[in-house]
């Protein structure tokens, strides 16, 4: 361990600015790379504030400023000196539209000089989506599709929330989840449902955040080979990964950019998963 990393996190809190229950998988990841004394989860600290997935508050900033007003205000609101916060986000994945991506980002927040270190992740391992169903036969499919019931589900009238909707939450139970369905079906025909993304409703999610925990702490703990210094990140990919069946360079990344925040020495490095090519369907010779 480098002696600045044991100089700025050793024997330190970490505060969790979370409401969903994210302090399990967070964190323990730290705990393990970084010498800090103890985790917890920040009491009363409402992050819904920045954006709810399920419409009630609309995030109006980007996901990384997001999570850095996150961890300012878990900072803020607990008195606590150093303070971790995530934001995650969903919808296609940029190089295959038709299949369902999660990006989570996790910020870690020093309040003692302001220094911010942030980590992204991109994972295609979702349960995620929404359908407007006209039957109780189509409410049951659409939540086999989705996992439940270990995954949540909310229900509302239609597919986006207005003041006045009825709208339910962290559904598990099919009795409910049919009851409240049968109510929305017989006043308007319709009910929109979809995955509850909060991450304590949604497992495959969490798991996720986990993932991007340890990813985040692994590379807190990289040191510079240039100076020693901590945080040797990534700040850059190379796309390129060739074609396993014809070659041809994808938009795939294979490999990526580490730089020293501290005296900025960078360095190339290929992919960690050892990945040396593509399948086809990502390719835009072989599937144009």
């Amino acid at each position: 361990m480098s002696s600045a990393l044991h100089d700025r996190f050793a024997g330190r809190i970490l505060g969790v600015a979370t409401q969903h229950g994210k302090e399990r998988v967070i964190g323990p990841a730290l705990m393990k790379v970084l010498p800090l004394s103890v985790y917890t989860a920040i009491p009363n600290v409402d992050t819904d504030r920045f954006g709810a997935f399920s419409g009630e508050v609309q995030r109006t900033k980007d996901p990384l400023t997001t999570a850095i007003e996150k961890a300012k205000y878990g900072a803020e609101v607990s008195g606590m000196d150093l303070v971790i916060a995530s934001e995650g986000s969903f919808g296609p994945y940029p190089l295959s539209p038709f299949v369902s991506c999660n990006e989570e980002i996790l910020v870690l927040y020093d309040a003692r000089d302001g220094a911010v270190f942030e980590h992204k992740f991109l994972s295609l391992d979702t349960v995620f989506g929404g359908e407007a169903c006209t039957s109780l036969a189509q409410v049951t499919a659409f939540a086999q599709r989705m996992k439940f019931p270990e995954h949540g589900l909310v229900v509302r009238t239609k597919v986006n929330w207005q003041p006045g909707d009825v709208q339910e939450k962290g559904i598990h139970d099919a009795d409910r989840l049919f009851s409240t369905a049968s109510k929305l079906l017989t006043a308007h025909g319709t009910v929109w449902v979809e995955t509850d993304m909060r991450a304590m409703c949604n497992p495959t999610r969490m798991k996720v955040i986990g993932e991007t925990a340890q990813r985040s702490a692994k590379e807190l703990a990289c040191i510079c080979p240039q100076c020693g210094h901590f945080f040797f990140r990534i700040t850059g990919a190379q796309a390129g990964l060739p074609c396993d069946l014809c070659g041809w360079p994808t938009e795939s990344i294979r490999g990526y950019t580490r730089e020293c925040r501290a005296c900025g020495y960078s360095a190339a490095e290929p992919r960690p998963d050892g990945k040396k090519v593509e399948q086809p369907q990502f390719c835009g010779n072989c599937n144009p």
